[in-house]
């Protein structure tokens, strides 16, 4: 039995949903709450793995021959564009082509909140979901707490007790990557949504000083926030990370950008999608303070 959420009855019943980036941390947790919604979502990832759900389907961006398959029979899709890709929209153009082809009627894709529709990349599929889908839309979450349990802060987290950034002392509406999913998925069931992006936040924008701070207080060791230059954490990124050059470059000018204030802000569309208030950065913090102590 599905729960019907924000149901329109001139709609049609949203009933098979194919979730990409199915084991990525927001895929894992759209697939959590597709469940306890009563779906059974089919499961898109690169390389199934054996003890993976049945309903897992082999797919990979780069490999149209996979998208057929993955899109056949679906409603709706939750798009989670690949990553480390400087230009992934090619490849993401021609999927969304070919779920429209094969009768998929709902998008919902994963932006940024610093990227607007039409924007670079991400807000290029923005675009094109606006100007090709009957049903579209897009969140637009700020950065992702996970940041800082996985990837580069995760690493330098551990390895160097520090948190490298080029955004100074300005805050940032941190989410927990949980609050993103278990938005998609009630956006990919429901219609009080359709046509617009969504910007995600936390309930607080904390700087990454008083993230540091946070993280201090529950590792029981002192966490640093270093200050580079743009040019400095996008070297960072390719010389330490190994991240390719144009994406560390990417990368550390978004970063840059935050500098000027336009991630220090508070939205209710976690709430408002969902009915639950998003997790706070301490929170997070408390629960995966294990990470860090280790």
């Amino acid at each position: 039995m599905h729960l019907q959420v924000g149901k329109n009855s001139n709609m049609e019943k949203i009933e098979q949903i194919l979730v990409t980036g199915g084991s990525g941390k927001t895929g894992r947790a759209v697939v959590a709450t597709l469940a306890d919604l009563g779906y059974k979502p089919r499961i898109a990832v690169r390389n199934p793995a054996g003890d993976m759900p049945a309903n897992t389907i082999a797919f990979d961006w780069m490999d149209a021959d996979t998208h057929a398959a993955a899109v056949s029979g679906i409603d709706a899709v939750y798009i989670v564009a690949p990553a480390l890709l400087v230009d992934p929209v090619p490849a993401v153009d021609s999927f969304i082509a070919t779920a429209i082809a094969a009768g998929v009627k709902r998008f919902v894709s994963l932006s940024s909140s610093a990227i607007p529709q039409g924007g670079p990349v991400l807000g290029q599929i923005h675009q094109i979901l606006a100007d090709k889908a009957e049903q579209w839309t897009v969140l637009q979450p700020s950065w992702f707490m996970q940041n800082f349990t996985e990837g580069h802060h995760g690493d330098s987290i551990r390895k160097e007790s520090a948190i490298y950034s080029a955004t100074g002392s300005a805050g940032i509406g941190f989410i927990d990557a949980n609050d993103i999913g278990a938005t998609a998925a009630h956006c990919l069931v429901a219609d009080r949504a359709l046509g617009r992006g969504i910007v995600l936040t936390g309930p607080t924008s904390p700087n990454y000083d008083s993230v540091a701070g946070i993280l201090s207080n529950v590792a029981g060791r002192t966490i640093r926030h270093v200050l580079l230059s743009q040019q400095a954490l996008a070297e960072r990124f390719e010389k330490v990370v190994g991240m390719p050059a144009d994406y560390a470059n990417f990368l550390a000018g978004m970063d840059a950008m935050l500098a000027g204030g336009s991630e220090d802000r508070v939205t209710t569309g976690v709430k408002d999608m969902t009915g639950k208030e998003p997790r706070s950065f301490e929170v997070f913090a408390e629960r995966y303070a294990d990470v860090w102590r280790s």
